[in-house]
């Protein structure tokens, strides 16, 4: 069973469904690929659906947090980027969003388990909080907090569909800080604990577990379920034209976050002459409309290497090789 779940985890982080299980390696997508079989549970499609349509994710939030009697949401926002100063480490949120009550709800559709969600939903609380006090306030104007993370693992391995986390008296375990700060996790592989069919069949969604394949039998006038109606919007989502293009930039962009440290170290490692040789090589590639992924495997570079001399290309379209080879170093520093 625990293999099963590994092996459904590893399917989803390349966006491949559970039911393509195999014992065969499974082969690296492309990023069209990626799209084609990308779902709820990717955090692209969660944050464009649940953003473009606050009925669904306010039901989420609902049938999520039953306790918390949320009724009506404002404002959800998409891939927010906070830092909480100029020389902090930002953050991107999935979603972010406001209820009547001014409580503050930020859901993070996290797929691979990095071994770091307990200081990363820290690090959330404490950058939102940064965000929400205005300079001058008094700290009881600071606004309830609720940081959630959906994965298809389970980070604390007790097999609870929900762990709920708030500050307590180590001494006494009934006194409760009250600081209106909680951080909870669904755990979409989970076996324990009290929840409705509503959330299960969403959970199983993230896991790429459909079960109604086509919602459209449902119609949508005769009782379609949550996750029916989440499927179907992800669907409509996906014909989107200008949505596909996004997804391949916000792909990119992770991808360059990722390699940052590992390109500035190869570059730094590189000669002027070499890197010249890339713009020059690259220029012309681009003119060929050739894409990036191509260009990257023709030179045998590292994608985020080949994006980032595109880009300064891209801007820079009167500048000369030698112009953009120099803001390239410039950008190292």
């Amino acid at each position: 069973m625990t293999k099963t779940v590994n092996d459904a985890t590893n399917r989803l982080l390349t966006g491949a469904p559970v039911s393509a299980l195999s014992g065969a390696e499974p082969k690296e997508q492309t990023a069209e690929e990626r799209w084609n079989s990308a779902g709820i549970g990717n955090a692209f499609i969660f944050g464009k659906v649940m953003s473009a349509n606050p009925d669904l994710l306010l039901e989420l939030l609902q049938i999520s947090l039953p306790e918390m009697e949320i009724v009506e949401i404002l404002d959800p926002r998409q891939e927010e980027y906070l830092k909480s100063s100029y020389d902090a480490r930002g953050v991107r949120l999935d979603i972010t969003v406001r209820d009547a009550r001014g409580r503050v709800f930020n859901i993070e559709m996290q797929l691979q388990d990095e071994k770091n969600i307990p200081k990363r939903m820290r690090y959330y609380s404490s950058t939102l909080d940064q965000t929400i006090l205005k300079p001058g306030e008094d700290y009881s104007k600071l606004g309830d907090t609720v940081v959630m993370f959906i994965t298809p693992f389970d980070p604390f391995g007790l097999g609870n569909y929900r762990y709920t986390f708030r500050n307590i008296c180590i001494e006494d375990h009934e006194l409760e800080l009250c600081d209106g700060s909680s951080k909870i996790v669904l755990n979409a592989t989970g076996n324990t604990g009290a929840i409705s069919p509503s959330l299960k069949d969403f959970l199983d969604l993230v896991m790429g577990i459909n079960k109604n394949k086509d919602p459209e039998e449902n119609g949508e006038k005769q009782g379609m379920t949550y996750a029916d109606r989440v499927q179907e919007k992800v669907r409509i989502a996906k014909l989107n034209s200008v949505l596909r293009r996004e997804f391949m930039n916000w792909e990119m962009t992770l991808l360059v976050e990722r390699n940052k440290g590992h390109d500035e170290g190869h570059a730094e490692g590189l000669s002027d002459g070499e890197i010249l040789k890339l713009v020059k090589l690259v220029r012309k590639k681009l003119s060929l409309h050739q894409s990036e992924e191509k260009i990257a495997d023709d030179l045998v570079e590292d994608i985020s290497l080949i994006h980032t001399i595109c880009e300064l290309i891209k801007q820079m379209p009167d500048e000369n090789d030698e112009s953009v080879l120099q803001e390239y170093k410039q950008n190292l520093r």
